[in-house]
């Protein structure tokens, strides 16, 4: 199959939730024999096109406004290239790529699915937000053939919005329970491990202010932080405000390959998002087997429940209590790791995920995948019958 997607940002360039997700989605669907191709933005020196992990990676030049990349070039591209593939796959409404694979669906093109990684923006102002939800990204919605959301929750926010039932798709996220395994035998560091961006709805600062609580009763803990950000800086003032130096540690980057060490290492993982989707660093956590504590949003219950502890959002002295009181329950802790670990593998298997994809990809292009020996500049597509598999539609 030949697959499109569209991603406003790309790892490792970015580092985010669906960043990650676009790039391991594609990286897995190469190695399955699929011919996917990326378009993204460009964030760090790199070059226009590459081959990596046997997917081709096209970037586009643009301005960038909220940290939403905007590319008149990718536009004209997908325009010129939108019949050449079997499906387009563009991931998030709330990127100007995504409302340009709308604009090409609605003059014509391949089947279009969005992913939705969570209704409501990190960083847009949340007055702007009330105008382009009900506006724009609902009509973002309704374009597209397919939508994917992560949880049943997520779905009824989209009916809710007036999203047709019949687009929206619940596909788990997913994490590779191979690569992110628990530690054995070892006892962690006493150690808080939070990965995020540091923007407003990662609620950091709550996050620093809960820190130094927690830091009261247990001074011998650390807590690390790994991420970059517009914010990081205002960041670094609040922990000197808070007299945290030393206690705190930041860490821009750290590779995919080398993050379930640094999981492993930790004896919690902190999450005290305002907004979420269903970040993949909570899967990782509990695939790891490191207990979570993590805000009460609606969507992320059932996911942390039995692994970890909830807590009220904007309330630093409800997260230091429940860091507290799982360091101070290490029985409590290893068995909320435990199930972490079972449910991961028994529920979020990153494999399951892209399967399941893969099916929804196959559903929309029976009968219209692109015949490559024949095509043209319009794109040709080929009548192709008896499909049941993913592997059918290669």
């Amino acid at each position: 199959m030949r697959i499109m997607r569209v991603a406003g940002d790309l790892y490792p360039a970015f580092v985010g939730g669906s960043a990650i997700h676009a790039h391991e989605i594609s990286k897995m669907q190469a190695s399955m024999g699929h011919e996917v191709t990326v378009y993204t933005s460009i964030w760090d020196d790199e070059p226009l096109e590459e081959v990596r992990d046997n997917y081709r990676i096209v970037r586009f030049k643009g301005i960038t406004v909220l940290r939403n990349p905007i590319a008149p070039s990718l536009f004209c591209r997908l325009l010129r290239e939108r019949m050449k593939y079997d499906i387009i796959h563009a991931h998030s409404h709330l990127y100007s790529s995504t409302v340009f694979c709308a604009i090409a669906r609605m003059i014509g093109s391949s089947p279009l699915v969005i992913t939705n990684h969570g209704l409501i923006s990190q960083t847009a102002p949340m007055w702007l937000q009330e105008i382009y939800i009900p506006t724009v990204a609902k009509w973002v919605f309704n374009s597209a053939d397919s939508i994917i959301c992560y949880t049943k929750t997520e779905r009824n926010q989209l009916i809710n919005l007036g999203i047709h039932p019949e687009k929206i798709s619940v596909i788990h996220n997913g994490v590779n329970t191979d690569h992110f395994t628990p530690l054995t035998n070892i006892t962690p560091k006493k150690q808080i491990l939070w990965v995020g961006r540091y923007v407003p709805g990662k609620g950091v600062e709550y996050l620093l202010q809960g820190f130094q609580l927690f830091s009261r009763e247990f001074p011998d803990y650390t807590l690390l932080m790994i991420g970059k950000g517009p914010q990081k800086d205002d960041c670094l003032k609040l922990i000197e405000d808070l007299g945290l130096q030393g206690k705190v540690i930041l860490r821009d980057f750290i590779d995919n390959k080398d993050l379930p060490e640094i999981y492993r290492q930790s004896s919690l993982f902190i999450l005290p998002s305002l907004e979420e989707g269903v970040p993949r660093t909570i899967l990782e956590a509990m695939a790891c087997g490191v207990p979570v504590a993590c805000t009460e949003l609606p969507q992320l219950v059932k996911i942390v429940s039995e692994c970890g502890l909830l807590f009220p959002l904007k309330d630093p002295e409800a997260l230091a209590a429940a860091l507290s009181t799982l360091v101070s329950d290490p029985e409590m802790a290893q068995a909320c790791g435990r199930s972490g670990r079972e449910k991961a593998v028994s529920m979020y298997s990153w494999s399951d995920t892209v399967s399941k994809t893969l099916d929804l990809y196959a559903s929309l292009t029976r009968g219209r995948l692109v015949d490559k020996s024949h095509e043209n500049g319009d794109g040709y597509f080929k009548s192709v019958s008896g499909l049941s598999r993913p592997e059918d539609v290669r």
